[in-house]
């Protein structure tokens, strides 16, 4: 139990005294009596003086605890004159108010601390993300920490204090479960110390729909590639026309895709000759693999899928985990996969995941982003797939990410597409029936705004490999303003047109190796 809890009942017993007294004083002064008021303000004063030192608590759980215990003194107050035939109704109304307001403000702090419920993999234990101000350490807080049977190490070895202050503060505390609200609670009352305390909240990958194939098209490729007539998007945006673009042609510079996701099967037939040494080099999941494909799979080399990395020419391809072989992780866990991407010189990062976040996304994200951006990375992030608005979601609703909805066969919004367009970088690429890789050699078709994401991701790399210098503002620009529009008007970007796209960024005097 929380011993915060029993402590409560000091806060009700105060006030209802306090009231009690009051009380009976009236009834003494309507009898004739002589009534003196300052026991009964002497037991309120003592019961406010105790909810501003209320222990590992935060000033809304005090302000919380103050109304209720207020709110019930009011009326145990009242059950008493009720008894001895005094005014109670005096009592009864403003308590009964202020028990209501009480109750609100628990639920309103409740979703405050915890935006997501949390449901950890371990349910004995729970997991909070602690920020510390740039000149504290983690042993000031070590009070608080111990009264909860916490431990806390350091979140993101990754970064030195020199590269970012915010991600080298940050702290993974672990603890019971049952004392996770009360922790987050003390951890953000402590103002000295701490900058910011969240729950380090699951992530749960969405499985795409999967299909075992739709069939060949009827477009012939230039490529080599047996699968290309089973991607349909291939012909629909025209990948033949890209090839006599770049088939011919040597980029400034090869771009580095990192994959933020499940891993990625580096042995892969279609991925081996592209892909570099990395912390995500397997994947026992899939859904890494099949968005490395999509991104950057070799094409021309007689295998598998066809991609926008002709022979393997324009991108390299890297796998950075954040989910685990069951798609499985959390806000560290991600943080830590674009963290970890950054520092490895990924020029595009690619992000197919995603939580609910009504409320803003979380710190530690958007701090890593913010780190990826400032190293130079293009951040592409999947909309989401529960057909709702993305600026509910994160990493999508992160200031600075290109944010990916997907469309159909017949350039709709795929029916279970997060809108974007709220958003300020929104764009929508195929998503539906994307024919890519799987561990182990093979392959198949699945549907997601996942999908969708590292399609665009790959084709920014390609565009990069050009123009090196290309920001995400810039790339942005450029995709929305050769794309075209769905067919109907339904909250999502322009549809990338990688023809037009790479047409804009290919000098006129780059010349060809023939």
């Amino acid at each position: 139990m929380n011993p915060t809890i029993n402590l409560h009942v000091i806060g009700i017993a105060l006030s209802a005294a306090a009231f009690g007294v009051f009380g009976l004083g009236i009834l003494k002064r309507q009898s004739g009596k002589s009534f003196q008021p300052l026991p009964s303000f002497l037991l309120l004063i003592g019961a406010l003086l105790f909810h501003l030192t209320y222990p590992h608590a935060g000033v809304a759980t005090r302000a919380t605890n103050l109304f209720m215990d207020l709110g019930l003194g009011m009326v145990l107050a009242g059950l008493l004159l009720a008894y001895k035939k005094g005014p109670h109704r005096m009592f009864w109304v403003p308590g009964a108010l202020l028990v209501v307001i009480g109750m609100a403000g628990m639920g309103l702090t409740g979703l405050f601390n915890s935006c997501q419920k949390w449901s950890p993999f371990n349910e004995d234990l729970a997991e909070v993300l602690v920020e510390l101000g740039p000149d504290d350490q983690v042993a000031e807080i070590s009070p608080i920490l111990n009264h909860f049977q916490a431990k806390a190490e350091r979140a993101f070895l990754e970064v030195t204090f020199e590269e970012s202050e915010d991600l080298a503060q940050y702290y993974v505390v672990s603890l019971p479960a049952e004392h996770v609200v009360a922790l987050l609670e003390a951890l953000n009352a402590d103002d000295e110390n701490v900058d910011q305390a969240s729950i380090n909240n699951p992530f749960f990958l969405e499985e795409p729909a999967a299909n075992t194939s739709i069939g060949a098209q009827k477009g012939k490729f230039s490529a080599n590639d047996p699968l290309l007539s089973q991607e349909w998007y291939a012909e629909k945006l025209n990948y033949n026309q890209v090839y006599s673009l770049i088939s011919n042609r040597k980029p400034v510079r090869k771009m580095k895709v990192g994959i933020v996701d499940t891993g990625v099967d580096g042995k892969h037939e279609d991925l081996t000759s592209a892909f570099l040494t990395s912390p995500g080099n397997s994947d026992q999941h899939g859904h890494g693999t099949h968005c490395a494909g999509l991104a950057a799979g070799v094409t021309n080399n007689g295998k598998g899928i066809g991609s926008l990395n002709w022979e393997g020419r324009f991108l390299d391809v890297a796998g950075f985990p954040a989910l685990d072989a069951k798609g499985r992780g959390s806000d560290r866990t991600v943080s830590q996969g674009i963290i970890q991407a950054a520092k490895a010189g990924s020029d595009v990062i690619s992000l197919s995941l995603g939580g609910f976040a009504p409320l803003g996304a979380p710190k530690s994200q958007v701090d890593a982003i913010k780190f990826a951006l400032k190293k130079g990375a293009i951040v592409v992030v999947a909309a989401g797939n529960a057909n709702q608005d993305a600026r509910m979601f994160s990493p999508a609703n992160i200031e600075g990410v290109i944010c990916v909805s997907a469309v159909d066969q017949q350039f709709n919004k795929a029916v279970f597409s997060n809108t974007n367009t709220t958003l300020k970088m929104p764009i929508s690429a195929p998503g539906v029936d994307m024919m890519s890789s799987l561990p182990g050699n093979k392959y198949q078709n699945f549907s997601g705004t996942s999908m969708a994401t590292p399609l665009v991701a790959g084709l920014i790399g390609v565009m990069k490999s050009f123009r090196p210098e290309l920001t995400a503002t810039e790339a942005y620009q450029i995709l929305t303003k050769t794309g075209v529009n769905p067919r109907e008007a339904a909250g999502i970007g322009r549809i990338v047109q990688p023809v037009a796209a790479l047409g804009a960024v290919i000098p006129n005097d780059v010349a060809s190796d023939n």
